[in-house]
This record gives C-alpha cells, structure tokens and sequence, in this order.
C-alpha cells in the first residue's frame, strides 16, 4: 500500500489547509457554490489539490452503505464520444451487467484537456471506475497512473499496461491478433502495397491493430494515411487526394468500419472493381454494414462481452476486495466477406 493511501487526507485536513471550516469544504466538494465565496472556494480548491483529497465511497460500497454506482470516463477528444458504434455496445454491455446486480452506470466523457481539473479527479462519488483513455502513449499512461493513484479499483478498455501493485483490470480485445491476421490475409493474395488509414485521434487499439498488421504483412505499411474518421465525406476527400499522388493501392486497410466502408463506397463511384482491382478491409463489423453489398471482409470485435465482462470483473473485486485477473483478452473473429 502506497503512502498516499496511509495518509488520505480528510476534509478536516483540507478546512484546515485552506482556512475555512469543513461546513465551506463540503460546500465545495458538492457543487453548493452559492454558499462560498470566490476566494474561498479558490483556496479550497487549491488545498485538495495539493492534499490530494478525494471523497471516496468504495469503502462504504462495500458495507452496504452509499452510492451502488460505478463510474465509466471515456477520455476523447470528440464530444459525440457514444456516437462510435464499438463505445456504444461495451457502455451497454457494462450498465446491464451492473443494472441486474442492482449498481447503476454513471458515464462521463471528457476531453484529455479536461481531467485535470475535472470533478472525476476530486470529488466522484462512486464504488469503482471504469476507463476508456485516447491520446499519445505518454499521455495515456499519464492518466492511467492518475486514475490508479485516486486509491479506487479501476478496470481499463483496451489498453496495456503495468498492473503489478495497482488495484487495475485490463479487459481488451486481441487487436494486434486481428491486425496480423488480415495482414497475413492480404500477403497470401500477394497484395504489394496496402493503404493503410487510420483515425488521426490515437487510441491504443489503433495503435495495436496498425502493429499486427505489419507482423502479417511482414513489414510495417509504408503508406499510412490519418484521416477525421466521423466525417465520411472527410475520408472520402482524403482517399480521394491521396490517389490521385500515388495511384491505386493493391488495399485498403480501414482501422475501423468507418473509414473502410467510406473508403469502399468512394472506390465504387469511382469505377473501380472491387476486390478486382483494389481490395477493401476493415474492424469491429458493425451490423449496419451487414444490410450494404457488398459485404465487407472485417473483423467482428467482441465489444458488449467486453462491458460484460469488464461489469463481472469489478462486482467480484468489490465483493472479495482483489480482481481474480488483472488481464481479460478476448478474440476477435475474421469475417471473409467479399470486398477483401
């Protein structure tokens, strides 16, 4: 146990750090801001965050006593953080595993610019969080650690990290499986150059699929394009430029439906014979590209077993105090489809 757990501080420590009494701290803590002043909700402030104070309620989770409520942050840089379809059905999977044990989900989603200061790191009153963190590498382990310092069991989506002396649970997918199996896929078919495109947001299961892709294909891809990928239009336009730089890839490699299926219906209008002339993969398998022909080649990600099993996996570490695995991999499933 670290030295910040022995010595948590206490909203007494905090009046006293900032000068008021705890009455004003509480105050502050819970949002009644019309009973403070500026200046001394300032200090308050100040104080909790050089004390490191965080009003906790796992413990008293535990004894039956306050909130049966766990907390899901999805650090992204987009404000439609629910719009993308995998985020959806692991949020989902997670809140039925946590309705039916009688715990509820709250949800926030934040901008990496925002968690610092947000009320996630001071005062979120819940018995556990659950986090899904975009951004570079260094920035992400940054928020990570952070997240495991706050003294709560944290469960992490598809990310790897240390977990020796954290209360953390990594549950992911095999994305660098999936990447290297349809690179192997297309090195078979002999395909020479694929186009690999990607989201210009960094997410560790990009980053992992991008990895797998070239141990299939023997070597990373040497054309990597960054494109906005909730903007289909924006895919299309930058798919559309970079053709007309480089000419025709043997494949396309979309790092999610997304930007394969935009990528697909792009070479289409265009003329190209697919997978004639061009082949076209993707990742996740989301059901509405199932209704369209034709069908694509992906990978169908396991996304709602993942909540699931991210919700059985934090019930259990509340009810015996430790997580039985501190890694759940699940596969992902190549779907032959008939683009690739």
């Amino acid at each position: 146990m670290n030295a910040v757990r022995q010595s948590r501080a206490t909203i007494k420590d905090v009046a006293r750090e900032a000068g008021v009494s705890a009455m004003t701290v509480s105050n502050v803590i819970n949002n009644k801001t019309q009973f403070v002043g500026a200046a001394a909700r300032a200090r308050v402030e100040e104080a909790i965050a050089r004390l490191g104070y965080r009003r906790q309620s796992s413990a008293r989770n535990l004894r039956g006593q306050g909130p049966r409520s766990i907390g899901m942050v999805i650090v992204d840089e987009s404000p439609a953080f629910l719009a993308n379809f995998f985020t959806a059905q692991l949020v989902a999977g997670l809140a039925n595993v946590l309705n039916r044990a009688d715990w509820t989900l709250t949800l926030s989603g934040l901008h990496p610019d925002q968690l610092a200061a947000s009320n996630l790191m001071r005062t979120y009153d819940v018995g556990g969080l659950c986090a899904m963190v975009s951004g570079e590498r260094a920035a992400r382990h940054d928020i990570v650690r952070r997240l495991s310092d706050l003294g709560q069991p944290v469960v992490l989506f598809q990310e790897v990290v240390e977990t020796d002396g954290r209360d953390l649970c990594l549950v992911r997918q095999d994305d660098r499986g999936g990447g290297r199996r349809v690179g192997a896929h297309l090195a078979r078919l002999g395909v020479s150059r694929v186009l690999a495109m990607l989201p210009r947001q960094s997410w560790p299961a990009i980053e992992n699929r991008l990895g797998g892709l070239g141990q299939g294909l023997g070597a990373e891809p040497a054309d990597v394009l960054r494109v906005d990928h909730d903007d289909f239009s924006a895919v299309q336009e930058a798919l559309r430029l970079w053709i007309a730089e480089n000419g025709l890839p043997g494949a396309v490699w979309g790092a999610n439906d997304q930007i394969a299926s935009a990528a697909l219906l792009h070479l289409l209008d265009r003329g190209v014979a697919v997978p004639g002339a061009v082949r076209v993969v993707g990742f996740n398998d989301f059901p509405a590209h199932r209704h369209a022909r034709p069908r694509l080649t992906t990978l169908a990600s396991p996304a709602y077993e993942l909540g699931e099993r991210a919700g059985e996996a934090m019930l259990k570490r509340l009810e015996t105090g430790r997580f039985e695995t501190q890694d759940l991999c699940l596969p992902v499933a190549f779907l032959a489809g008939e683009t690739g």
